[in-house]
């Protein structure tokens, strides 16, 4: 299992953000700096793809994705999952934004996203919506097991940060392992005030 040091680390509001490089699912390595100057970025810390709530999260912030770049600002979704495990399921269902893979947990120390331990009642509840979807939309989950490996079956929290052009974290929201995002609205909000 990797060990999580989350604990230990984390952004201050008002400070600057740290810093790392991830592969991205769509090709290269990309992180907050390659946006320093020019964009705002919301840095988005997710389960992943075997995540039905994830999956629901994302689409909300594709259908909303032009008015996000529209404020000069980008989307990175940071996930335990590989590159490769990406890939595979992007081909069949593409993403808008960056989707930067960190099985590792590198970033996510970084920014004190923790693991939380066992979550039996997620885990059911994640089985259940993955089911439906299967049943009611045709879609594929991707399987938890490599997640699950990974960290001997403990589940992690979810974080969303937002960083303004010059790297400094304006916004925090610490989430659990299956709660929501803040809605979109409330994040292009936030990125309108930053102007």
């Amino acid at each position: 299992m990797i060990q999580s040091t989350a604990a230990q680390q984390a952004p201050q509001l008002g400070r600057e953000a740290p810093d790392f490089r991830l592969p991205a699912a769509q090709g290269g390595e990309l992180g907050p700096r390659d946006f320093r100057g020019k964009r705002r970025v919301v840095l988005w810390f997710s389960k992943g793809l075997f995540c039905p709530f994830c999956r629901r999260n994302m689409a909300q912030l594709g259908m909303r994705y032009d008015e996000i770049r529209a404020l000069d600002a980008e989307i990175l979704q940071v996930t335990h999952n590989t590159a490769d495990e990406a890939r595979i399921y992007f081909k069949s269902y593409p993403i808008k934004f960056p989707y930067l893979c960190d099985p590792e947990r590198v970033a996510h120390d970084r920014y004190g996203v923790p693991l939380v331990g066992k979550n039996v009642g997620g885990m059911l509840a994640s089985t259940g919506l993955a089911a439906a979807d299967l049943v009611l939309r045709g879609e594929r989950t991707a399987l938890p097991m490599p997640f699950l490996k990974r960290y001997s079956g403990n589940d992690s929290a979810q974080a969303v940060f937002i960083l303004d052009r010059d790297g400094i974290v304006r916004l925090e929201r610490r989430l659990g392992p299956n709660a929501p995002l803040p809605a979109p609205a409330e994040l292009l909000r936030e990125l309108a005030s930053l102007r």
